[in-house]
Order: structure tokens, then sequence, then C-alpha cells
């Protein structure tokens, strides 16, 4: 584009992971390229402390539910003294209560809505129908999500399009030694094969059956190790807990690492040897061009939208979810065949770079919002 937009992104999530680190990059790059961008959220929620610690442009709504009475307001108040050109919500929860705000506020900004998360109910109600009349485009993060969002949205093929998730491939840029500082932190050696995992500690990541494969790879091979890396978001301590309670269970202490939360995730992964990804659905999957960035092979479920990602026997490996025997197994091929790691790797960066580079993403979205704005109708 080549004039600044005024841009209101939102995310009222308070939870912390994918959709919520994504909303925040997408933001910060946004206004790296000059336009006047900023990023509401829920007041105290961890996007609003990393927002704040980036020197991002931030406002916070303390509201107890986000499509209350009290909320639409508030949102209608800050448009109206606020004008915007775009509004962007990067969660889909937020359209009940941006789409009246607007409204009420006289607002013709353009409203459009990231899909990153599946529905399992039809929206074609007349309030749904209604809040999607207002969503200039949905922009979905994966194949499977754009079939979802025509399956159970009013949306209009015309009004949906594909834009995946991305990563910076130069901060995930592999270098020799990289992973050096945190092989030593862990007390790895040269000999120890690191099989690593990221991500939080939630019902559906698969921690179960990348500890039940953990114990049948180590029954063959002593020297290979697992390195965990990331936290429970609020709600899911009980679950973290579980999922130590098994790994001492399975005598996995002294095998499995967990790291807990990191903020230096490329020289963690730099660590790994292979990246598991063991989830049982997912809409995308950004751990895993994370992990390609960096020249992993990727051993990974073949759920949902990681189908856009991985490319079987090029990139990395395919199992079936809830299947750790299976997990395993593919495990251990990689690890009997460290040429075919290296070639896997290689492929993946070279993907990363083609599809999955955050340059392009942000140019194509550059794009989109300069077309919604050209088009002058919702």
């Amino acid at each position: 584009m080549t004039s600044p937009v005024s841009i209101l992104q939102t995310c009222f999530s308070r939870s912390w992971g994918g959709l919520e680190i994504q909303a925040l990059e997408v933001t910060a790059q946004l206004g790296k390229r000059g336009h006047r961008v900023v990023l509401a959220c829920s007041t105290g929620s961890r996007l609003a402390r990393e927002a704040k610690e980036r020197s991002i442009p931030v406002t916070e709504f303390g509201v107890p539910g986000i499509s209350l009475p009290g909320a639409v307001w508030k949102i209608s108040r800050y448009i109206r003294s606020n004008p915007v050109q775009i509004i962007h919500c990067q969660h889909s929860g937020d359209l009940s209560a941006v789409v009246p705000a607007a409204d009420i506020a006289g607002s013709r900004a353009k409203i459009l809505l990231s899909k990153r998360v599946g529905s399992y109910v039809s929206k074609r109600d007349p309030f749904h129908r209604y809040t999607y009349s207002r969503v200039a485009l949905v922009l979905a993060i994966s194949e499977v999500i754009h079939r979802n969002v025509l399956e159970t949205t009013p949306m209009s093929p015309e009004r949906v399009v594909t834009l995946h998730d991305a990563i910076d491939a130069e901060e995930f840029f592999p270098a020799s030694g990289r992973g050096t500082r945190v092989r030593n932190e862990f007390g790895y050696t040269k000999e120890n094969i690191v099989v690593g995992f990221v991500g939080r500690f939630s019902p559906g990541k698969g921690h179960e059956e990348l500890l039940q494969a953990a114990a049948e790879v180590v029954r063959a091979y002593p020297h290979v190790r697992f390195l965990v890396a990331g936290e429970a978001s609020a709600g899911e301590e009980a679950y973290e807990l579980e999922i130590r309670r098994l790994c001492t269970s399975l005598g996995l202490d002294g095998v499995v690492t967990f790291a807990g939360f990191r903020r230096d995730i490329p020289d963690v992964m730099a660590s790994f040897d292979i990246l598991a990804f063991p989830s049982h659905a997912e809409s995308f999957g950004v751990v895993l061009i994370e992990a390609m960035a960096m020249e992993l092979p990727v051993v990974s479920t073949n759920c949902d939208g990681v189908v856009d990602i991985v490319v079987e026997g090029e990139t990395g490996l395919y199992v079936h979810p809830r299947a750790p025997e299976e997990l395993a197994g593919a495990l251990i091929r990689l690890i009997d065949d460290p040429p075919l790691r290296r070639r896997f790797g290689e492929a993946g960066r070279r993907r990363v770079l083609e599809l999955f580079d955050r340059r392009g993403q942000i140019d194509r979205l550059e794009g989109i919002y300069a077309g919604v704005l050209a088009a002058g109708t919702t």
C-alpha cells in the first residue's frame, strides 16, 4: 500500500497461544510499515502486557464479557473518538461486540475477520446474519477453516479467502551452534538425540501420546531425550499436573524435561534434532512452520490445517492422532536416518520461505486492505 491506513486490530481473548501471538505480530508488523494501528484487547490480559512490553499501541477494555452491552458501548465510544478505516477482528468472538459498536458509532470502517478455529454449529441465525453482513472479508488461516466458514456462516465464496498465519523466517533461522546454549542448559551431550515439543498444556495437544511414544522410544534408544516447552494457560493448570504425573508414572523422569514458558523459542528449537507435533486437531499449526524454518524434520499428526503445511515424505512424516505407537515408529525412523532428517529439514525451510514467511503475509494483507477500501461498500 502506498499510503498509511488507520487500523484497529481487535483480540479480546484472555488466553495466550498461537492466536494471540499472531494478533500481536500482525499489529507490530503493520506498525513498522507506517500504518496507524492500535491493538484492542481485554484489560490485564497477557496480550495487553506483551503489547506494552513491545511498545505496541494498545487500548484495553475492562469488561466482564465482550458481548455484553457495556462492551458494545465502550467500543463504540472508542471508535467514535478514534475514526478508523479498517477494523480487523483477530478473534471471531470479537464480532458480537465490534459490529454493533461500529454501527452505533456510525462508523464506515471495513470490518475483516481472521478465522482460526472451526465452528461445529451453524451461524445462520438472525444475529449472525446481521454480524456477518457487516464483514467485508473473512481471512481463513487454512483450507479446512476456509471450507468450514462456507459451511457454517452466511458468507458467500467471494468474501472468504485463505491467508495463512506466518512467522519471521529471519528470526527462525538455523545457524551452526545456535542450540548449544540450550543443550548445555539441560545437560545434553553430542550423543543425545533431542525430540522437541512446543505448545501450551491443553487437552488435545497430544502430551499423553508424546509421553507414551517416548517410553517406547527410549526402551530401544536410551540416548534419546525429550524436551517439552510451554506452560498451562489460565484454567489448565490441573492438566499440566496430570501430564507431569503421567511422566513420572511412565518412568520418564530424566528422559523428559519440562522447560516451561520460554522467550527464546528459536534457540530452544535449535537444540532439537526432531520436532514432534502430536495434536489431536489443529486449525493450522504455527509451531510446525517455526520448526521447518529452523530446518527441523517434523513428525506430525495428519489433522485438519496441518495438511496445508507438512508434505509427507518431503518435509516430515505423518501419523494418525491418538496413535502413540505410530508416533514412536516415525520418530525411530528419523532417529535411525540422519540424512533423511537433513533432507526433510532443508525442504521444510524452502517451503516456509515460499509460503509462510511474515513478509509475504503482510504484503498480501496490505493488498487485501487496499482491495476492501477500494471496493467502497461491504
